[in-house]
């Protein structure tokens, strides 16, 4: 079976902005949960690590718009 699926741009932009929404919350819940081990076992560099991605993924939001805006 093969199926075909366009997306437009607008289209694009908001599954990316969903996806950067739901990366950015999921880096935040490990912050708060204190889980050690995404980039380091250790704790205080695994959070220096997740704020860095969770800065970067700021910046991204500031290129794409908001869908529901």
């Amino acid at each position: 079976m093969h199926i075909s699926l366009q997306l437009d741009a607008t289209q694009i932009s908001n599954l990316v902005y969903a996806e950067l929404i739901e990366t950015r919350d999921q880096f935040l819940e490990d912050m708060e949960c204190e889980r050690p081990g995404i980039f380091s076992m250790n704790e205080v560099y695994d959070k220096m690590q997740i704020q860095k991605h969770i800065d970067a993924i700021d910046v991204l939001l500031e290129w794409y718009r908001d869908p529901s805006a």
